[in-house]
């Protein structure tokens, strides 16, 4: 029988397999692959039937059913609503153990925060769908999952090793974590605002250490209003250069914040730390050879998957060694 430690680690993995196929989804242009919310044209699934494309004709007349984009669409909300009740199943367990005194508050409060959370998200999933694959909801939605997958890893790190407490956190630690997730909402906003390729070079920008043709104010300040569709976006090329170059100062930054954190651990006399913060390195190499190696090849699909991949992997392996250095300390 599956331990709720087992449970909590499955639904880490499915949590970030969700984000990793959101991922695909977004960049396959396939988040409207349904019109409607939760079904897909007024289906449990995607329709199959002669009887099932009438039915689309006469509710959807406008619209052109891609089977790909349909099902993946659907793929996704299958596997994200099977993590909802796993984290139902998750926080009702918690009930049943503090009733027993057999379990904490402070978990049970944990797992109600990401049922929360996960109902929050399944509202952001419907609004993608309402509001056009809005940017603001959409980069919203990948920092929730995020969050949820982030929870969750703490969640199973308590039910492993306790209540730790982060009172006494290194401060740069917390820098790191701040300025990561900040650094991550900077990725979401670029890949939904379809500013991948804002610089398509490297290691300038159209030739410039600054660029003279980038708009801050429009890539940052300006609002994309409700009911337009922003599947392509609808940036100009000045806007998406600038939300580009930022995201890039940024990276440059967290690199080096990052790398010194890792390296000052690397140090410490506890092996388990050391581990901690090579795992962590290697994440933050591999995330930036990934973003490198994006923009020198095009934004290849399977690189731009992979770079949404890692920066999830790179948020768990900084959780990890928060959590690794809090242990030691205790």
């Amino acid at each position: 029988m599956l331990t709720k430690k087992g449970l909590a680690g499955f639904t880490i993995l499915l949590a970030l397999c969700v984000i990793v196929f959101g991922a695909y989804v977004r960049l396959t242009d396939a988040g409207l692959g349904c019109p409607d919310w939760p079904g897909c044209y007024g289906f449990v699934t995607v329709p199959q039937t002669v009887e099932d494309y009438a039915s689309v004709e006469q509710n959807f007349p406008d619209q052109l059913v891609d089977e790909g984009k349909a099902w993946r669409e659907m793929i996704h909300r299958y596997i994200a609503s099977l993590l909802g009740f796993l984290i139902l199943t998750l926080f009702i367990s918690d009930i049943s153990d503090y009733r027993k005194q057999r379990g904490s508050i402070k978990n049970l409060k944990l797992s109600g925060a990401l049922l929360a959370l996960v109902i929050f998200q399944g509202m952001l999933g419907m609004w993608t769908v309402t509001l056009k694959v809005h940017p603001l909801v959409v980069t919203s939605h990948l920092v929730g999952g995020l969050t949820t997958l982030s929870l969750l890893f703490f969640y199973y790190r308590k039910l492993k090793q306790g209540n730790l407490g982060f009172l006494s956190t290194p401060k740069i630690i917390v820098v790191g974590l701040f300025a990561l997730g900040f650094q991550i909402m900077l990725g979401g906003w670029t890949s939904t605002n379809y500013a991948a390729l804002g610089c398509p070079d490297l290691p300038l920008c159209y030739g410039e250490v600054w660029p003279s043709n980038m708009d801050l104010k429009e890539g940052f300040l300006k609002w994309q209003e409700i009911g337009v569709n922003y599947e392509g976006g609808q940036l100009s090329p000045a806007g998406r250069t600038g939300i580009h170059f930022i995201h890039r100062l940024g990276a440059i930054l967290i690199f080096f914040l990052l790398g010194w954190i890792a390296t000052k651990y690397l140090k410490d006399s506890s092996s388990e730390i050391r581990r901690a913060s090579f795992l962590m390195l290697s994440a933050l190499f591999i995330q930036l050879l990934i973003g490198i190696l994006m923009v020198w090849f095009g934004i290849p699909l399977f690189l731009a998957t992979a770079h949404n991949a890692f920066a999830a992997l790179l948020l768990l392996s900084f959780i990890n060694l928060l959590y690794t250095v809090k242990s030691k300390q205790n």
